[in-house]
């Protein structure tokens, strides 16, 4: 019998967002075909023309056009997404661009563009910071207004 990749227990080495409390669900949800995506991306709905179109793809640096955070990939092959269930659903979170400190909790920031980590330097309507754990990491909340489409 093979042995298992993972042992029972080990912790969560995903260095993209991933959840940080038991406030999220999985869904299998429809992608944009031909998209590259990660386990731990930044999920958004599909925009093209001002439209909506029935899929879902990388969540750009904010929620602009109305391609509003839907969750966070959990699975890449079977296209699962962990949505949050409510406003206290928080998502721990790899820096991608700026400088972090402890000041930094509150602020409003970007997605970063590799749809995986926040640009804690640069304001935006991407995730708001809720706590600081080292300069490299920290938690997030996606309970920014959404925006709407024509």
């Amino acid at each position: 019998m093979g042995k298992a990749t993972v042992l029972v227990n080990t912790p969560n080495t995903t260095s993209n967002f991933y959840p940080a409390n038991d406030k999220w669900e999985m869904k299998k949800l429809p992608m944009k075909a031909s998209t590259a995506m990660v386990e731990g991306a930044a999920i958004a709905i599909e925009i093209s023309s001002n439209t909506t179109t029935g899929n879902y793809t990388l969540m750009g640096v904010e929620n602009v056009t109305g391609a509003d955070f839907v969750g966070i990939l959990a699975e890449p092959i079977v296209k699962g997404v962990r949505v949050p269930v409510n406003q206290q659903a928080e998502a721990f979170f790899t820096v991608g661009a700026g400088t972090f400190t402890a000041v930094d909790v509150g602020k409003t920031v970007e997605i970063h563009s590799d749809s995986k980590s926040l640009a804690v330097d640069t304001a935006g309507k991407g995730a708001r910071i809720t706590k600081y754990i080292t300069s490299t990491r920290g938690k997030c909340a996606f309970v920014l207004p959404n925006t709407e489409t024509a």
